[in-house]
């Protein structure tokens, strides 16, 4: 593990994490990390709180998002990281919220369209699989789909819908991918201590033995890996835009299909799925080995003659 406190002789103003390094204490890397959740938890409070006196129901069933304003609501609380995000830069590291994005200061959006293309590739590919599984192995009980909603309703809800979603991605990739990704890089060479173990922590976040049972730990599996391919790509292409492109691809698709019971307030049509049933362990496990395979694809193409933490932007 090698310490970098100052500019490596290698690096350039290019360099994804070069605005993280006139403040790369640690110290201030973990009290910012403090700061973000504690703002995170604030906001979700105050939202859940306003939003069920709103609504007349108990702030609890707020989390089951399974309506419209129960997902609007659910999805208002990441506003919570953008506030926590702005106060730790701005006071810890005198810096720009804007340079969370990379040196350029802005979403690059070619790169995002790109991210958001191969997302929607990947979900295509795993529908593929779906249809094609009787073929290779036991057919396992149909799961009816069923529409949630008139269409005309839905219509309406497109656009605030996908804009909340892109309130969400954004801070989960500015927080995990932007904020904590810079700080450490900043500070560290090794790839264990810039994105294997942060994406470890982001895929314990989402661990839910409750919910999901047994496929807990493959859903723990599934986001540290698209964790560590997001961080990957993120210094490599010099800017947030294909990993928020990316996230935004795969949660986006919400707002069209869902599982009845998780987070479904925006869905068009719902599956009923049993999250602890081995039909949920196979969806996980293909949508896993296409995302290996899609950044597989990505980096023989494009960066195989290039370290990963390499300063050149890529195409």
């Amino acid at each position: 593990m090698s310490i970098s406190p100052t500019p490596e002789s290698h690096d350039t103003a290019e360099s994804f994490w070069s605005p993280a390094y006139p403040r790369n204490q640690i110290w201030r890397t973990l009290l910012g990390i403090v700061i973000i959740h504690a703002a995170f938890f604030a906001v979700t409070f105050a939202v859940f709180i306003v939003g069920a006196k709103l609504l007349g129901t108990d702030p609890a069933k707020i989390l089951d998002a399974s309506t419209p304003a129960e997902a609007s609501i659910f999805f208002l609380t990441f506003l919570g990281y953008h506030i926590g995000l702005w106060i730790a830069v701005r006071t810890l590291h005198k810096r720009g919220f804007r340079s969370l994005f990379g040196p350029a200061l802005r979403v690059n959006w070619h790169h995002f369209r790109r991210g958001l293309l191969v997302a929607i590739g990947i979900s295509i590919a795993a529908v593929i699989l779906q249809f094609l599984q009787p073929l290779f192995l036991t057919p396992i009980t149909d799961t009816p789909t069923q529409q949630s909603m008139a269409l005309a309703s839905w219509a309406l809800l497109i656009v605030p819908a996908l804009g909340l979603v892109l309130l969400q991605i954004f801070a989960e990739e500015l927080v995990f991918r932007g904020y904590i990704l810079q700080q450490l890089r900043a500070r560290f060479r090794s790839i264990w201590i810039w994105a294997i173990l942060p994406s470890l922590a982001f895929g314990l976040l989402h661990y839910d033995p409750y919910a999901y049972g047994i496929n807990a730990i493959f859903y723990v599996i599934h986001t540290t890996v698209i964790g560590i391919v997001l961080a990957v790509v993120t210094l490599r292409t010099g800017n947030i835009g294909a990993a928020a492109g990316l996230h935004f691809g795969n949660n986006a698709m919400l707002v069209f299909s869902g599982t009845k019971g998780t987070l479904d307030g925006f869905s068009l049509y719902l599956t009923e799925m049993d999250l602890t049933g081995a039909q949920m362990t196979l969806s996980m496990l293909s949508q896993t080995f296409l995302v290996l395979a899609a950044f597989a694809l990505w980096w023989l193409f494009t960066q195989r003659n290039q370290p990963i933490a390499n300063t050149a932007q890529a195409d």
